[in-house]
Formats: structure tokens, C-alpha cells, sequence
């Protein structure tokens, strides 16, 4: 990581290693730049504790990998916490041991991992009525009347991006931007751009330009953790990816932008990497809006995963953004608590992050009302979808899936809020027959009836 201190050279013995049942693994990494173990000696491993000697007291921090979700048992000489660092400071599947010395002497740290369960946890009605009585009392509720509901979600918009981006939007920077390779395609070409996001942030993206015609609409496409972290996937651009509604679209005579996402690199500690992603994604679309001939009034996101939060992002922030689709993703926070493994998930710190301001992800959508908006979800996509079957899940990863009813007490208040402001006809939930993917046909279907497109490529 650029912005952590290296390693110091100390006295250090065998590797921390704890194993649970054969599976799981929790390591020091004893090479990661952002340990902090200035006056730490003789580390090493007692029946699974972590045991050291101080000879200072303060503030230090030994990064640990873990393949399953880890915990601390207990602990004797130092006050210690357990950090996930896979929201950009440490990196994924990365924690951060933090321990308050109080004097010199001998720290012990018992730690385990969580192993996954045998089969998927049943939910029982008494936590779907707590789940349902905690959405009614969450600190971000929105207000029923129109002009509160307003300058409710002016004021969230606001803080969001103060949340994201290190106290809000910087200042546009000069983009610098270069062509540096074309493709043809049969109905599209596809240029590769660098261009700079921030003064210090170097950046690519892609966009597909269709053959012949004039001021196309633009999809702005934005991928997630299925995708190469940190870069623009060209691959995207033909059929079969898992993002290939980017060829679905620029087949079909729309411009499409696809800029890097999922660096997850943090390169500015008071952001947060979404807010980065997000950034990085305001400022491809500035690109395009001012060198390339599209149509700036029939401009819309469509994401996948992490890239349908980024998506999200987008509505809520940029008004040039008119229309949305948002795959496999909405969900509850109460879902990311109780049924996710994290690790092996990668939630690039948003489950610490967003819930402070946003006590549930219903007011997350709201932001972007109303702004047309589907939000789509695969049955065979286990991990996300509402009421899936619990046979498909990888136990590894989530322990169950979420039901109908918390899902639908969610988006329920979605639904309130595009009332609200009379646009009930904008918002659905598309339920489609395959896994962790974007239906591109009905995207395409939603998106061409909500920026008013007439007859359009097939």
C-alpha cells in the first residue's frame, strides 16, 4: 500500500498460524507494509494465541489474513480489536490486530475462526419481526410529506458524497485524457482512454462509439467483483462475459462507457474506495459528455454487483444520470450481518461504512427518486436473491438466504419514496431466471421506455 508505513527490522519468530476444523487459516503477514510492531519480539504461536513481548507501551498493529470470518476469544496484556482492512487500507481478506499497550510485558491473544455451518440457517418469524420493527425505527427513516422528503434527500446526497469522498467533490481536474488503442467491432468501435480522475489518479476506460448515426444514448457500465479489479474489461464488449451487457447495449446502437472499478488500492485515506470508484466513474462520463458526440439528455448506469452499488452511487449524485438498472445487489443490511461469511466475501468496507448515514439500503435507492430504476435479481443467485432456494448456496460464503418478507419490507419503502413524489410507475423489481447476472433484454427493454428511445438497433 503507498500510504503505509513499511515494515521495521525487528526480532520476529514463526509464522501465526490458527486452523479450525481442517479448513479454516488466520496468518501473520509478516511482510505487509502496514504492521506496526515497533518494540514487538518473539511473536510466535501457543495453542492458538498469539504471543508476543512489549517493551513499550502505545498503539500497534499486526495485519492477519483469514480465510473465514475471525474473532478474538480473549485477550491478556494489551486491549486489543480485530479490524477488517478489506476496505482498501489493509486489502481483502486482511484484518488488522490493533493492541493498546499499557506496559511492557508478555500479550497473549487467543483468536478463532468461525467455520461454516453443516446446513443453511433457518430464519424463524421472531427475526423477521425484529428485522421488520428496526426498519421502521431506523435513524435515516424518510419523511411522507413532499417538500421534506426533498430536502431529506438533498441533504443525504450531500453527505453521501461527504461520506465517500473525503468531505465531499473535490474540484474536476484537467482529465489529460489519451487515446491509446481502438478496436473494431462489426457495429461498434471501441477506443481504450487514459485520463485522470483526480490530479494524482490516473485512470482508463472503454467506450464503445456505434458505426454511423449521431448522438447515440450512453450507457454508463459498471462492473463489480466479477470482473478484473481495477481495470477496463474490453472482454465485457463480447457476449458470454459475466458483463456482457455491454455488448448487448453496444450492439444495439448505444454509446457505452465502462471505466475501471475495484482498484482496491485506497489511495486516499479520508475517502473510501466506493467513493473513489464512484469518482473515477463521474469523471469518465465528463470525458465522454465533453469530446465525444452523444446524447447528453438520454444518458444511463447500469451495473452488476458492487459495480449496481456504484450504480447506485451514480443516480443519487450525478444528475446527468437519468435512468438506472441495478443488478443483483439491493439488499438489507440486516442480510450482510447475519448471512454473509466475510471473508471469503469482499464488501470493500461499505457494511461499516454506509449504515451510519443510510440505516438501511431502501434509503440508499431513495436518493436516486425519481430517476427510473430496476433492480433486478437472479433466482439462481443464492447470495442475494429473495426467497432462493437454500439448496444453491455455497455455505462457505452465506449461511442462508433472505426471505421474501425482508426483502419486501425493504422495498416496500422504496416504493414509498418514488409515491411520494408521484412516480410510482418508476421503480420495480425484476426477478429474472438466471444467476449472478444482469438480464440484458429486460435492461434494455427498461432503459429504452425510461429515456423515451424509439425504435433502436437490433
Amino acid at each position: 500500500m503507498r500510504f503505509l508505513r513499511r515494515l521495521r527490522p525487528v526480532s520476529l519468530c514463526l509464522l501465526l498460524v490458527v486452523s479450525t476444523a481442517g479448513r479454516a487459516e488466520l496468518k501473520w503477514e509478516a511482510d505487509h507494509g502496514g504492521n506496526r510492531i515497533d518494540g514487538l519480539s518473539h511473536i510466535e504461536l501457543k495453542s492458538n494465541t498469539l504471543v508476543l513481548n512489549a517493551s513499550e507501551i502505545g498503539s500497534r498493529l499486526v495485519v492477519l489474513r483469514a480465510t473465514e470470518p475471525a474473532r478474538i476469544e480473549a485477550a491478556t496484556g494489551a486491549n486489543a480489536a480485530l479490524k477488517p482492512g478489506w476496505d482498501g487500507t489493509l486489502g481483502y481478506s486482511l484484518y488488522g490486530l490493533h493492541l493498546e499497550i499499557p506496559s511492557p510485558g508478555r500479550v497473549a491473544v487467543a483468536l478463532t475462526c468461525t467455520p461454516p455451518p453443516l446446513n443453511p440457517v433457518v430464519e424463524g418469524p421472531e427475526g423477521l419481526r425484529a428485522y421488520a420493527k428496526a426498519l421502521d425505527a431506523r435513524h435515516s427513516c424518510f419523511p411522507d410529506e413532499k417538500e421534506a422528503f426533498i430536502k431529506w434527500r438533498s441533504d443525504h446526497r450531500d453527505r453521501l458524497a461527504a461520506l465517500l469522498m473525503g468531505g465531499g467533490f473535490p474540484e474536476r481536474p484537467p482529465l489529460e485524457a489519451r487515446t491509446i488503442s481502438k478496436e473494431t467491432h462489426s457495429k461498434f468501435d471501441l477506443e481504450r482512454v487514459v485520463y485522470h480522475s483526480r490530479p494524482n489518479r490516473e485512470n482508463q476506460l472503454l467506450l464503445a462509439l456505434p458505426k454511423g448515426g449521431t448522438r447515440p444514448p450512453l450507457l454508463v457500465a459498471l462492473h463489480g467483483h466479477e470482473a478484473p479489479w481495477g481495470e477496463a474489461d474490453a472482454a465485457a464488449f463480447a457476449s458470454g462475459h459475466p458483463d456482457d451487457f455491454c455488448a448487448y447495449f453496444a450492439e444495439r446502437g448505444w454509446a457505452v462507457l465502462q471505466p475501471a472499478t475495484l482498484d482496491h488500492d485506497l489511495q486516499d485515506q479520508s475517502w473510501t474506495l466506493q467513493g473513489e470508484w464512484t469518482w473515477d466513474a463521474m469523471t469518465a462520463l465528463d470525458f465522454v459528455v465533453g469530446n465525444r458526440d452523444i446524447d447528453p439528455e438520454r444518458i444511463a448506469v447500469c451495473g452488476l454487483s458492487t459495480g449496481a452499488h456504484l450504480a447506485m452511487n451514480l443516480l443519487a449524485l450525478d444528475e446527468r444520470v437519468k435512468a438506472g438498472v441495478v443488478g443483483c445487489i439491493l439488499s438489507t443490511w440486516n442480510h450482510y450481518r447475519k448471512r454473509f461469511r466475510i471473508p471469503p466475501h469482499c464488501d470493500c468496507g461499505i457494511g461499516s461504512q454506509l449504515p451510519s448515514l443510510l440505516g438501511e439500503q431502501c434509503d440508499w435507492a431513495g436518493l436516486a427518486v425519481p430517476k427510473p430504476v430496476q433492480f433486478q435479481h437472479g433466482r439462481l443467485d443464492a447470495a442475494f436473491c429473495p426467497g432462493a432456494d437454500p439448496s444453491l448456496l455455497n455455505l462457505a460464503w452465506n449461511t442462508a438466504t433472505m426471505p421474501e418478507a425482508e426483502y419486501e419490507a425493504m422495498f416496500g419503502e422504496v416504493r414509498r419514496a418514488y409515491r411520494i413524489l408521484d412516480a410510482a410507475d418508476r421503480v420495480t423489481t425484476h426477478l429474472h431466471g438466471g444467476k449472478h447476472q444482469v438480464d440484458n433484454e429486460a435492461a434494455h427493454a427498461w432503459l429504452v421506455r425510461a429515456l423515451g428511445i424509439g425504435s433502436m438497433r437490433n
